[in-house]
């Protein structure tokens, strides 16, 4: 719980940090509904990333795949589209993220994805690639 808390205060920092607050002006400082606002919404955010971690499932509506040049929009449907509006599991992300790398794989394209991040945003799973520009 004091983990929580420091990270919800951090957070809060860092929000004011963004937002351009230095102190100097009171008009520009949030008020306390918007930091409470934004520590509820943090704390939703880490709520949903423990249930995946720890095996729980999360219903997806969408799977957007961003940064793909090597791969045709068609391979990439027939990857995630069996997923979609779909409970998924953490094992499940990662079966697509392997059938992703599967796919470079196959078409000659061995050392493919170079990196690969993912977020779950509104009922929406994003995997964002880099790949290799050779």
């Amino acid at each position: 719980m004091i983990r929580l808390k420091v990270f919800l205060g951090l957070s809060a920092i860092l929000f004011m940090s963004l937002m351009g607050i230095k102190g100097a002006s009171l008009a520009k400082i949030p008020t306390a509904s918007q930091i409470e606002k934004t520590q509820e919404d943090l704390e939703k955010e880490k709520a949903l990333r423990e249930l995946i971690e720890e095996g729980q499932k999360v219903f997806i509506k969408k799977i957007i795949i961003k940064g793909v040049t090597l791969l045709t929009q068609e391979e990439i449907k027939d990857i995630v589209q069996p997923f979609q509006k779909h409970w998924l599991s953490q094992g499940d992300v990662q079966q697509i993220l392997e059938m992703l790398k599967q796919t470079y794989k196959e078409k000659g394209y061995p050392g493919q994805p170079a990196k690969i991040l993912t977020q779950i945003e509104k009922g929406q799973l994003i995997i964002e690639i880099t790949e290799i520009k050779e």
